[in-house]
């Protein structure tokens, strides 16, 4: 987080490609833009760190209209970042400073954008790993109030459809701002934790992310007097937030406690019906016995008395 509310983002890719029927040749990291709380994303460097190769920019290509060699000679080793509102099939150009938003309050009727920043690696079959850094700046991302400075990060948003292993990620605050005057909580509907450094840092892990599911880091801290953030907004948030905060945790509390209610029920179903029917065997003889005159002995399961 940058003194003017700004984020300068570095994001380090693993990707494991499995054998399919057509190469690997491009990936990609989609984005919404809001003029509430992401005016556009500028300063985009991407890096294979597999080769040490950097990327340079270009215009968008479509993967289906290259061989391997025409591909590889042609487009590889560039990166793109491209307009998707209106198609993801047929991306329009964007240009970070010419087609960023103008910032609005928050509370006011926002305008949005989708953008989608790709890159074109080589013609691969498959491939146990592949990393690559994402560096990039988003601006116009936080908003100071009278009392706090506040601010979403969404790294993945639920457009990304790349379903991740593992995530870990770290967000450190600007000089002045540590955990005693400061907030961070984390949205996701995987399984997660979060933990404070030392410094203040917000220190997060989620587990097997499916594809469409969001991450999203909800920040703010008590604002300076030297803040420079450019959107400001009269009033006092902190409070506000704290309390839509807790609402929030109580309502995913809930819904865990349900799933797991949910889950138990099901678990609970078929070994009941097992149990049944293992009881409905063995009573079996017992009824014939009965039957035939014999005296009937006491099962000595005992265990359908007490379901």
């Amino acid at each position: 987080m940058l003194d003017n509310g700004d984020l300068h983002i570095t994001q380090t890719f693993d990707y494991r490609l499995e054998s399919r029927g057509t190469p690997w040749r491009q990936m990609f990291q989609q984005y919404t833009l809001s003029s509430d709380r992401l005016t556009t994303i500028s300063d985009i460097s991407v890096t294979d760190l597999t080769t040490g190769r950097t990327y340079t920019q270009d215009t968008v290509h479509s993967p289906s209209g290259y061989g391997d060699a025409g591909w590889d000679s042609t487009c590889a080793g560039h990166w793109y970042i491209a307009d998707i509102t209106q198609s993801q099939s047929h991306p329009d150009p964007f240009d970070p400073e010419l087609d960023a938003l103008t910032a609005t309050a928050v509370g006011e009727s926002a305008q949005t954008k989708d953008v989608e920043i790709g890159w074109n690696i080589p013609s691969t079959r498959s491939a146990k790993s592949m990393r690559f850094e994402l560096a990039m700046t988003w601006h116009g991302v936080a908003t100071a109030y009278d009392d706090v400075v506040a601010l979403e990060w969404e790294p993945f948003s639920a457009l990304n459809s790349t379903p991740a292993a593992r995530v870990t990620g770290t967000f450190p605050f600007p000089k002045g701002i540590s955990e005693s005057n400061s907030w961070a909580w984390l949205h996701t509907g995987a399984a997660s934790e979060t933990t404070r450094l030392d410094d203040g840092s917000l220190q997060f892990t989620v587990t097997d992310l499916p594809g469409g599911e969001y991450i999203n880091v909800v920040v703010m801290a008590e604002r300076q007097p030297t803040s420079a953030v450019s959107r400001e907004q009269a009033g006092q948030m902190k409070q506000r937030i704290l309390e839509q905060e807790r609402r929030e945790a109580r309502i995913a509390s809930n819904a865990r406690q349900r799933e797991a209610r949910e889950r138990l029920v099901i678990w609970l179903i078929p070994a009941v019906l097992a149990l049944l029917l293992v009881v409905g065997r063995l009573s079996a003889p017992s009824a014939r016995a009965h039957r035939a005159g014999a005296t009937p002995r006491r099962s000595s399961i005992g265990v359908n008395h007490r379901i």
